[in-house]
């Protein structure tokens, strides 16, 4: 089976249009997870990184993407960058943790398939 790395770039904010790409690539996740594939790494980037955001705990796809990755082991790593520079985040809520683009071509490099939403 395929090991994959998914890579969001999109806000977990339900009121922009973008949003909807966030749910799309958790339920790719858990489809290729019910597969039998592997999810090496959920990495998030440009506006993305507000999945992590300590409050999202009550936007419901960040916490969806909290536990479906705890449920399957599999990390989500905000781009520690721009999660500080761009948008100021201090507290990162449970399940999501600071990496950078080291970590993701890391992850890339292992993996057989990125997918990028």
């Amino acid at each position: 089976m395929a090991q994959f790395v998914l890579a969001l770039h999109t806000s977990p904010n339900a009121a922009q249009p973008a949003h909807y790409r966030s749910l799309l690539a958790l339920r790719f996740a858990q489809a290729a997870v019910t597969a039998g594939h592997r999810i090496n790494q959920v990495f998030f980037y440009q506006s993305a990184v507000l999945h992590g955001q300590a409050a999202a705990a009550e936007q419901s796809i960040a916490t969806q993407w909290q536990a479906f990755a705890q449920q399957h082991h599999i990390p989500l790593v905000l781009c520690h960058t721009v999660a500080a520079t761009e948008y100021q985040l201090e507290q990162l809520a449970e399940g999501y943790s600071n990496g950078g683009l080291t970590e993701f071509a890391t992850a890339v490099a292992a993996a057989d398939k990125v997918v990028q939403f």
